[in-house]
């Protein structure tokens, strides 16, 4: 009897660690399962380009250079925007201009050395060279 049931609670034992460990299992499947799809959801908004009025909406005169340095960098890298061309404005030789290219269109951002101080759309990179260069 004592055999049986030694053998018995052996069998019990072997029982609940090997659902457990199916448990564990089925949990680091679905982890991980989560966690591609999240990777797949994230990245596929990250790589459509932006339009000019997200943007119109994200960046304002008057808003700090180094936020505004730090958001375009992160928007260039993921593939939302590109950087086109930054124009020395030539009145202020503290002034630049970066000209973004966007989904639908072009937006020119002039800034100084703290802020953003004109936010204007243009249609095409050639036209906001020539109207920074002309200030």
């Amino acid at each position: 009897m004592r055999k049986w049931m030694l053998a018995f609670t052996a069998c019990i034992l072997m029982t609940a660690c090997s659902a457990e460990e199916e448990n564990s299992g089925e949990a680091k499947n679905d982890s991980t399962n989560s966690q591609e799809y999240n990777e797949a959801t994230n990245t596929e908004g990250e790589e459509k380009p932006l339009s000019v009025a997200e943007l119109e909406d994200r960046i304002n005169e008057g808003m700090n250079i180094d936020t505004y340095s730090a958001e375009v960098q992160s928007w260039a890298e993921k593939g939302q925007l590109e950087m086109e061309e930054t124009v020395i404005v030539e009145e202020e030789n503290t002034s630049s201009a970066d000209i973004l290219q966007l989904a639908d269109g072009f937006l020119g951002v002039a800034y100084d050395e703290k802020e953003v101080t004109e936010v204007k759309m243009f249609q095409s990179a050639e036209h906001a060279k020539e109207y920074f260069e002309s200030l």
